[in-house]
């Protein structure tokens, strides 16, 4: 008897949650106009796209490799360190989430303080290792003591903090119940976690992972401190998911920070299926999960070490706090109200992550200025001052990156707005570039004519259609949702507050840029409302339809997600059929003109003490001594000492006051880049000078040439000898590419 009346109340409570939700026009009209759209885009989807192309039950590489399963006991190391970052996060993040937002918090449930707690623990990680960095202290040791001394304070306040808290959350879980469709969604869910838990394990070769996301991290470890990289202009983003990486760097490989991303994205659908749960239903939860994993650019991104998926996460669990208080039923919304600030904190940690994440704070604030009166709103006095409550709490959080900046390049916002800031500047045609691969947006040609506006306005259908890179490949089931949120009225305060969040996040991303990737925190909230209006639609022809796309749509993304494993080849790593070494020393999708055999050879011969400066490459990460590697955007020390020294000895005093002993040469690399970014910027006067202190200082090393299709690289390493004469002169294949350019 009694389990049947918790199993009512269980029903209840469902129903409760679930928004009512009924159609601006005719409801008989509801379906046949969604099937129409339905069939425009899915034609000219399939007619202009190849990601129907691929077969959803070929057998995906995780299962084919089923039998090489032991090899992944390999990874326990590492699997196990991920698991003492997240109990740290778990404690620290408890017993910070219990003096921000309040111990009895009546807005929080029991998955609520699960997830604040992680996404505060795993702030404060980054946080406290950038105070490291700062304190000259970015050693394992000192990483070591901080750990433990979190796990000992979550361990002391475990029985006052913790306990109750478990169970509430133990409570909560329990009241979850799984109807036969929802484990359906689960083991769709299940299916993708598992070819992109494959492409997380792979050795990391994204492109800008290798420049900053870890070789800044890298950088730091590598002089034991944070300081500034005037010649990487990354180096100065907010690096909030960077210096969590820096903590597994400083314990690890790459793997262990590939698996606090994918961590990342674990706890990010954690989140959405709390939000899904509490303003829909379980299934609204599960599918919001299964919207944003269906995304195949999600997958592309989640198996790399990225910084994307951790701010989206942090920015859900800012508009989930923003949520729970401006949208609160029952109970007044008071000025200095610890839900709000617990979102203003979280807005912060958000913001840290990249400076498009500060949109984050915009349309939180938008949130509490246009709420209607009867949610708290409409009074603009007290909107104004929650707002700077929140705004102020954001930007304590926020405020080291701009301190960093400050005392780095005399610029809070480097390398924006050093017009009104001052400080460092970038050169005028690096920046055009940087823009242009930024896909910064630009409004006079989006305004300035008729069919420019039409591009604008139809951006999604467009950016659909042709979309299929790991930077733009959304694809379909995003734009077959886009006409849910006019179809229905949205009568629970805290779907319109997530819809209007939604569209501010998405216009700020619109007006600003056009590259995809940037807009991933708006796909994952996005998501979320999709998959609330879906679950609550009361037609349920149209509900099912959805929910049955939802499922097709998944399997091929997670497919395509296996491909892209395929092509890159990392699965054989994973598998135990390729030593890493092997596979990082030749080229792959994404991963042109190798340099990691350079990289093996100076962690092997050169001193501890060298100092390499890297000419040509600006991929840092996997080399083991300091090193300089400038970014594309910036000039490289060599030619700009060249350029400021009259004489050969001039520059070698340059270099050699810089500590640099040793030079690295990917010559592929700066061949392949060279004129779109003017990689090799010499004047008649600066290659004389260069040329000269080349004869005299510079002795070869190694060299790894090989110019097969398959195997092409071109890898040199000089020593810069304190004396001239050491030596015959090596070849200067600089001075080579300078004379082939004359020519020209």
């Amino acid at each position: 008897m009694a389990k049947n009346k918790r199993k009512e109340a269980v029903k209840q409570a469902a129903a409760a949650a679930a928004p009512a939700l009924s159609s601006k026009g005719p409801s008989w009209l509801l379906f046949p106009a969604v099937l129409v759209w339905l069939l425009v885009v899915l034609i000219n989807y399939k007619a202009k796209n190849n990601f129907f192309l691929v077969n959803p039950f070929d057998t995906p590489l995780w299962l084919a490799y089923f039998h090489k399963g032991f090899e992944l006991f390999k990874y326990a190391p590492q699997l196990a360190l991920a698991g003492v970052f997240s109990l740290f996060a778990f404690f620290t993040g408890g017993l910070l989430l219990k003096a921000v937002a309040g111990a009895d918090n009546r807005d929080i449930g029991g998955l609520d303080w699960l997830l604040f707690s992680l996404g505060l623990g795993f702030g404060a990680l980054s946080l406290l290792t950038l105070g490291l960095g700062f304190a000259g202290l970015l050693t394992k040791g000192a990483l070591l003591a901080l750990l433990g001394a979190g796990l000992a304070a979550g361990a002391a306040r475990f029985k006052a903090d913790f306990s109750p808290q478990l169970a509430r959350l133990t409570a909560d879980a329990g009241t979850i119940k799984f109807s036969g469709f929802d484990r359906i969604l689960l083991f769709a869910l299940a299916l993708s976690a598992a070819s992109i838990f494959i492409l997380g394990l792979t050795p990391e070769i994204f492109f800008d992972s290798l420049v900053y996301h870890l070789g800044t991290p890298a950088y730091y470890i590598n002089e034991g401190r944070v300081l500034a990289s005037h010649d990487n202009l990354h180096s100065a983003s907010p690096l909030l998911m960077q210096m969590i990486y820096a903590a597994g760097l400083l314990l690890s490989d790459d793997t262990l920070p590939k698996l606090l991303h994918l961590a990342s994205g674990l706890f990010l659908c954690g989140t959405l299926f709390a939000m899904g749960r509490r303003y829909g239903s379980v299934t609204a939860g599960l599918a919001a999960c299964l919207i944003f994993c269906s995304v195949p650019m999600m997958g592309m991104n989640l198996g790399t070490t990225g910084v994307e998926i951790g701010s989206a996460w942090f920015t859900a669990l800012a508009a989930y706090a923003l949520f729970l208080f401006s949208a609160r039923e029952g109970g007044e919304a008071r000025l200095l109200d610890r839900t709000l600030l617990l979102a203003g904190v979280f807005a912060g940690l958000a913001s840290g992550t990249k400076y498009p994440a500060l949109f984050t704070v915009v349309a939180g604030m938008a949130v509490i200025f246009l709420r209607r009166p009867s949610e708290g709103g409409g009074r603009s006095v007290t909107a104004f001052k929650q707002a700077v409550v929140f705004g102020v709490a954001a930007g304590l959080v926020f405020s080291p990156w701009l301190i960093k900046n400050l005392a780095f390049h005399g610029n809070p916002l480097y390398p924006y707005f050093a017009k009104i800031f001052g400080g460092q500047l970038v050169d005028p045609f690096k920046w055009a570039v940087l823009n242009s691969d930024c896909f910064s947006r630009d409004l006079r040609a989006a305004f300035g004519s008729l069919a420019g506006f039409g591009q604008f306005l139809f951006h999604p259908w467009y950016l659909t259609m042709s979309g299929a890179g790991n930077a733009d490949f959304l694809g379909p089931f995003i734009l077959l949702c886009a006409p849910l949120p006019f179809l229905f009225r949205l009568e629970k305060p805290a779907l319109r507050h997530l819809a209007l969040y939604v569209a501010i996040m998405w216009g700020l991303w619109a007006f600003s840029t056009s590259m995809p990737r940037y807009m991933i925190p708006t796909l994952a909230l996005m998501s979320l409302l999709f998959s609330v209006l879906i679950a609550g639609a009361a037609d349920k022809a149209l509900k099912w339809t959805m929910l049955g796309l939802l499922l097709v749509v998944s399997l091929y993304s997670a497919q395509w997600v296996n491909k892209i494993d395929e092509s890159q080849e990392g699965w054989q790593v994973v598998f135990g059929l390729q030593p890493k070494a092997e596979y990082l020393a030749v080229q792959h999708s994404t991963y042109p003109a190798p340099y990691y055999a350079a990289m093996e050879y100076m962690n092997a011969a050169l001193p501890a003490d060298s100092r390499v400066l890297f000419v040509g490459e600006s991929r840092g990460f996997y080399c083991e001594r300091k090193f300089t590697a400038s970014s594309v955007y910036d000039e490289n020390p060599l030619f700009r000492f060249a350029g400021a020294s009259a004489t050969p000895e001039e520059l070698q005093a340059k270099l050699k006051a810089a500590g640099y002993t040793h030079l690295f040469l990917n010559l592929a690399e700066g061949m392949r880049l060279k004129d779109s970014y003017r990689l090799l910027p010499w004047t008649e006067e600066s290659i004389k000078v260069f040329n000269g202190w080349w004869a005299k200082y510079v002795s070869q090393l190694w060299s790894d040439v090989r110019q097969t299709q398959r195997d092409y690289r071109l890898l040199f390493v000089y020593t810069i000898n304190d004396a001239p004469g050491a030596g015959p002169a090596a070849q200067n294949h600089l001075y080579d590419i300078y004379l082939r350019s004359q020519k020209k």
